[in-house]
């Protein structure tokens, strides 16, 4: 198999390549120590560090009714990677073709033939090749039969259960923010489009910016947060506000971020808030007057929060 897409070219004259697998939905703590160790080996081994990922994720491809919300778009998983030190990330498209392939299959024509792979590092509960039938234990083997090393790396844990992708979604679904950041080993990041509303933050006095995230994205559980937004290449402070505003009776889920130090119409714009802490529940209020003041409030406590934490970073 050659058609790699937008795979990024490797220069593999005067290298060997090693290569950590993996769907890194998250790149989070667990994802983060199986790539140290594959840079750690490559490096020492005078060898390009690799994460080899699949786009669009296989979920969505092979089961989309029930595929799991990503908590990064290939873009911001792309970033992550390369800010974790890999030198390389190879995309290569998922299709129903690819996914047909046997375990042996996929070694011989994508690691072997194509990429050449001097090492392959995965994590223990690692599976490849149709029907995910592949397995750590058949790699190594094929490894040795192919004269590739393999390292199978354990999993980390917090409170001795094994960081997950799935246990990142599960935290934000229910809305625990600082638990998402202990598995993640980052604050959860939402990045997406400011589009046009109906302005009625504005008439409350507290103009919001409206965020659309891809379809394919996780959006935490309903609820007020507190914040950072990069917007225009600044970071601002904000407040959020994910939900159904049902004080106005609205179905439609929306985000609504809330700047305490902006003002320009930014309509078209693309925004990466950053997740901080959940400050409260959505609630019915008996009128505006009561919901401005639980707003004014919440800002105080956004404040008041940051400030307290850059008293103890000083």
């Amino acid at each position: 198999m050659n058609n790699f897409g937008d795979t990024e070219k490797i220069a593999l004259e005067d290298k060997q390549l090693v290569v950590a697998l993996g769907n890194f939905d998250g790149v989070h703590r667990g994802h983060q120590m199986l790539l140290q160790k594959m840079i750690l080996y490559a490096h020492q081994h005078g060898a390009l560090s690799s994460a080899l990922i699949f786009n669009p994720h296989p979920q969505q491809v092979l089961n989309p009714k029930v595929s799991p919300k990503l908590l990064l778009n290939t873009d911001q998983k792309i970033e992550i990677l390369k800010q974790q030190g890999v030198d390389n990330v190879i995309i290569i498209p998922f299709d129903i073709n690819l996914s047909s392939l046997s375990p042996e299959e996929f070694i011989e024509k994508i690691l072997v033939a194509e990429l050449q792979v001097s090492g392959v590092f995965v994590g223990y509960d690692y599976r490849f090749g149709s029907k995910a039938v592949g397995t750590p234990e058949l790699l190594c083997a094929l490894g040795k039969e192919k004269f590739f090393f393999v390292e199978v790396v354990p999993p980390v844990l917090l409170q001795g259960v094994p960081i997950s992708s799935t246990l990142v979604r599960q935290e934000l679904i229910n809305g625990n923010i600082e638990q998402a950041k202990e598995l993640l080993g980052y604050s959860p990041i939402l990045k997406g489009k400011i589009v046009s509303g109906n302005r009625r933050g504005r008439k409350l006095g507290f103009p919001t910016a409206n965020v659309k995230v891809p379809v394919d994205i996780l959006i935490p559980k309903n609820g007020v947060y507190l914040g950072e937004v990069l917007l225009k290449g600044s970071h601002h402070l904000t407040v959020i506000n994910i939900g159904n505003r049902p004080t106005f009776g609205c179905g439609e889920r929306l985000i609504e971020a809330h700047l305490l130090d902006f003002q320009e119409d930014v309509y078209g714009k693309d925004i990466e808030i950053t997740l901080v802490k959940r400050l409260r529940d959505e609630k019915i209020f008996a009128n505006q007057q009561d919901l401005i003041e639980q707003i004014r409030k919440d800002i105080e406590i956004a404040v008041k929060f940051y400030e307290e934490l850059e008293q103890q970073q000083a």
